[in-house]
């Protein structure tokens, strides 16, 4: 039997025991046909993922845009039909916007038991952001029993296949849960080489208080910042404007990330690639420059 079809049959049971509520199931993902847990390798989700239609990508593409021009629940049931309609002739895509609408009630009626059905979809087809979704709806038990033990293989499973959002959960399990910080570092930094900021921003937290390593923890936080993440980008601010970790106050240097978070504030989706170029990280008076390829900080010459 496949792996997708161990899923199917196991979400299909339990859909059918967990029939009378739409907020919690009587049904659990233990004992049942779920994931094994593999050793981590660093893997990436746009190497996991199907070939999508390129007319039916255009298609999704512009429903995107006309969504995101749109004002709160303005057209909210035209556009959830229209990712229905390219859900149902298999855009991947579209099948996760709906079924994050029915998740949250957007333009139709809220249905966990419907989003349960297209999260799975997705999972048959081994679709990353599937495994996700199922693993975060057992956690918090959405149409199913919550079920800790059957979420924790299905983040695994995500994460094997490349989801950066599964990384960083783990990341933060292993961490700050399970106390295993070289298995939960691994996580994070496999999440950040795909350019998830929030992973990134959690390698700078756990440098700063775990490690004590502020260069390094700088270097992460200007990462985060340069994905669009406006918090880091506000620490960024802070640290030049008040020498925070003990670096030297710098009013120039605070000014312009007090420009970039404005830019940021007014338009979340920005993000700047050249940040690092663009504002170099000065040396610690005492711990000098993290150097991201040896892992260890460096003095000037």
């Amino acid at each position: 039997m496949t792996l997708a079809k161990c899923f199917y049959l196991a979400v299909l049971t339990m859909t059918l025991c967990a029939c009378n509520s739409e907020s919690q199931g009587n049904s659990s993902m233990t004992e049942k046909s779920i994931p094994k847990i593999e050793p981590f390798i660093c893997a990436f989700e746009k190497d996991h993922l199907p070939e999508v239609d390129p007319e039916l990508e255009k298609q999704y593409q512009e429903i995107r845009a006309y969504e995101k021009k749109q004002l709160p629940n303005k057209d909210e049931v035209n556009i959830t039909n229209q990712y229905q309609l390219l859900a149902d002739q298999g855009h991947w895509k579209a099948a996760s916007q709906l079924a994050m609408r029915y998740l949250h009630g957007r333009g139709v009626e809220q249905s966990y038991f419907k989003a349960l059905e297209w999260f799975q979809w997705m999972a048959d087809r081994d679709i990353p952001l599937g495994y996700y979704n199922l693993a975060a709806m057992a956690e918090k038990g959405l149409a199913l029993k919550e079920d800790k033990e059957g979420a924790w293989q299905y983040y695994h499973r995500a994460a094997q296949l490349g989801s950066p959002q599964a990384q960083y959960r783990l990341g933060e399990i292993y961490l700050y849960q399970r106390h295993e910080d070289a298995e939960g570092v691994a996580y994070h930094q496999c999440a950040a080489k795909q350019n998830y900021r929030e992973s990134a921003n959690a390698l700078a937290a756990f440098a700063k208080i775990v490690e004590k390593n502020y260069p390094k923890a700088l270097y992460y936080y200007q990462a985060a910042a340069a994905l669009g993440r406006i918090g880091s980008m506000l620490t960024m601010h802070q640290t030049f404007r008040d020498g925070d970790f003990g670096y030297d106050v710098d009013k120039i240097m605070a000014d312009k990330y007090d420009k970039l978070y404005d830019r940021l504030d007014k338009n979340p989706d920005l993000k700047f690639p050249n940040l690092s170029e663009m504002l170099p990280l000065p040396y610690h008076p005492i711990l000098g420059r993290y150097n991201p390829e040896t892992d260890q900080n460096e003095m000037p010459e």
